[in-house]
């Protein structure tokens, strides 16, 4: 019940409570007002992969169990939690620390802590984080452990030209890629990627990416704008038919667009000296323009001469001529075409292995055994699982399992990627009862043998080595020592034993009945050895069972009550010694000792 207790507890008390690890110092308790017991915590801020993380979480614990009751009426109030600590954390994304304002909690000095999260998350996902604590609630200590979630989103990359959504990830990643140069519906724009996963696009706005093998992709993006149009920016007259009777010539030029409209006319340059140059700057539409030059006083009458005229357009410039050859011009025509290259690497991380679990020790698995589970294929940064828990400071290639149990690992890269096991199961047997051995003269044998294994097997051992001559339960000592009896159940292979510290009496026999275990006067049985019958005197009045045992401890005559003068029949049994024992009615063994049948 009070596990039941603490794992509803700690799940609807915490969801964040963590242990302190260097590298993250500092932070803030921030909590609102809040009723001394209670429970709260502040909420997680997301992050993003490739982007420093820098957050504090505050939260209070509860003093009782009442809290929890309010929300859980299966919860009793009222119940006092008199310690908190935290144990460990799990299941971080990699490349974050954490740090929290302390690690154990005294409920009478205060709840009241905080947690400060730092680092860069290398790959975006939703980290179910794990905490393991300790609690003591009235005077019991329960470990258990919870899990948070914490978002981390994919990390967003920007180029001059495009911003990637998740550039990096594990096994397979689909980025997403946002324009960031525009045609806003304007024409002029042009566009080209290149993803290096086998797909490329003329699209503005390409579909999302799928790159499905480990390694690198560089991603190439081109942006043509080509909005501005052709601009005239010089007009150089090298050679004209024009000339003045007394001077040079004074020239200008008219410019007139392809509908015959005009559309320019040039400063007269008077007694102009070739070539005459002008810059200007003049949007040149589609089709044909002319460029008439003009000699502003050449007439007799006054009037200007047309010196001639130069047909040009966006796809005709240079140094042109009119129809007659004698008119030379150069036309200057820019087309300012803007190129935007960008590129950007999308990582994809190779998924490892699952790490392969195996137990070394054979089975059976028996209860006080320590069963060892190993990782085949790595040795470190494996992180261990018990029935869902967290196994604390697990992370080599061992675990020592002392428990039953489903146990499996994750194990993690240097980039962050995770492949788990599948789990495996522990189960260890019971072992038989235990056992105790008395000794009766040189006699040593099992005080009591209900409680054996329907089929087992045994096995004695003198000073810790093997009697290979010991093939019965009852066992004759030949020297002072430490006997040990080991019973094993065939069924699971388990085993149970016992040790007795043995003295030795080279005046008695094994054959020889001993002297009385509980003071209530002298039982004589008779003979001894024995054919057809064993006689049993005991004190005037008193009554008793008597228990013959064979060498394998199995009861083979039981007879209740004997009277102070009774007769057992004995002759069903076969030749060779028996052990017997005499209880009391109110249970208490009177005496023990051997027998010897004859034929």
């Amino acid at each position: 019940m009070l596990r039941f207790v603490l794992n509803l507890l700690f799940v609807s008390v915490f969801t964040l409570s963590l242990a302190a690890q260097t590298g993250c110092p500092g932070c803030l308790i921030d909590l609102p007002l809040l009723p001394e017991d209670t429970i709260y915590l502040s909420p997680a801020p997301d992050g993003e992969a490739g982007t420093y993380y820098n957050g504090d979480l505050s939260f209070r614990l509860p003093l009782t169990t009442t809290p929890v009751n309010a929300s859980d009426p299966t919860i009793p109030a009222g119940l006092d939690i008199s310690q908190f600590t935290i144990l460990a954390v799990a299941g971080l994304p990699a490349g974050m620390n954490w740090e929290a304002s302390q690690t154990s909690f005294d409920t009478e000095e205060g709840t009241d802590g905080c947690v400060k999260f730092c680092g860069t998350p290398l790959l975006p996902g939703l980290y179910m984080v794990e905490v393991v604590i300790e609690a003591v609630v009235l005077i019991f200590p329960q470990q258990t452990s919870f899990s948070f979630p914490l978002l981390i989103n994919p990390a967003e990359t920007v180029t001059e030209g495009f911003t990637v959504v998740n550039n990096n990830g594990c096994g397979s990643v689909t980025a997403s890629f946002v324009n960031n140069v525009p045609s806003g519906g304007v024409e002029g724009f042009s566009y080209l990627w290149f993803f290096n996963n086998g797909n490329s696009t003329t699209a503005e706005n390409p579909a999302d990416q799928t790159f499905d093998q480990p390694g690198e992709y560089l991603v190439n993006y081109q942006a043509i704008v080509d909005t501005t149009g052709f601009f005239m920016t010089q007009v150089s007259i090298e050679q004209s038919p024009c000339t003045d009777l007394f001077s040079a010539s004074d020239l200008k030029f008219d410019l007139f667009d392809p509908n015959g409209d005009h559309v320019f006319t040039a400063p007269i340059v008077g007694n102009a000296t070739l070539p005459i140059t002008y810059n200007v700057l003049i949007p040149i539409g589609e089709g044909t323009y002319e460029l008439h030059v003009i000699d502003d006083d050449g007439g007799l009458d006054g009037a200007d001469d047309l010196c001639g005229i130069i047909e040009f357009g966006q796809g005709v410039s240079g140094l042109l001529q009119d129809d007659d050859g004698d008119l030379h011009v150069n036309i200057e025509l820019v087309h300012p075409v803007d190129t935007i290259r960008s590129s950007e690497t999308i990582t994809v991380y190779e998924i490892p292995n699952d790490p392969i679990l195996a137990i070394a020790e054979d089975s059976p698995y028996c209860d006080g055994e320590v069963v060892t589970l190993v990782s085949l294929n790595y040795n470190n940064s494996l992180t261990w699982y018990r029935d869902s828990v967290l196994v604390v400071g697990a992370t080599t290639d061992t675990l020592l399992v002392e428990q039953d149990g489903s146990y499996w690992a994750t194990y993690t890269t240097e980039d962050g990627c995770l492949a788990t096991s599948l789990p495996i199961a522990v189960a260890f047997t019971d072992n038989p009862e235990g056992i105790d051995l008395i000794q009766n003269g040189n006699l040593l044998r099992l005080e009591d043998e209900s409680n054996l294994p329907v089929d087992f097997s045994f096995t004695w051992l003198y000073e810790g080595e093997l009697i290979p001559s010991a093939t019965e339960l009852l066992l004759c000592a030949e020297a002072a020592g430490t006997y040990t009896l080991v019973i094993t159940d065939n069924a699971t292979g388990c085993s149970t034993s016992a040790d007795i510290a043995a003295d030795y009496d080279a005046e008695v026999d094994c054959t020889t009945p001993t002297d009385n275990i509980v003071d209530q006067g002298s039982w004589n049985l008779f003979p001894n050895p024995l054919k057809s019958f064993l006689f049993v005197e005991g004190p005037t009045g008193a009554d008793a069972e008597i228990r013959i045992f064979d060498a394998l401890g199995r009861v083979v005559i039981s007879k209740q009550p004997v009277s102070g003068n009774d007769r057992v029949e004995v002759q069903q049994l076969s030749a060779g010694a028996y052990f017997y024992q005499l209880v009391s009615i109110e249970g208490e063994t009177i005496q023990t000792g051997t027998l010897m049948k004859v034929d």
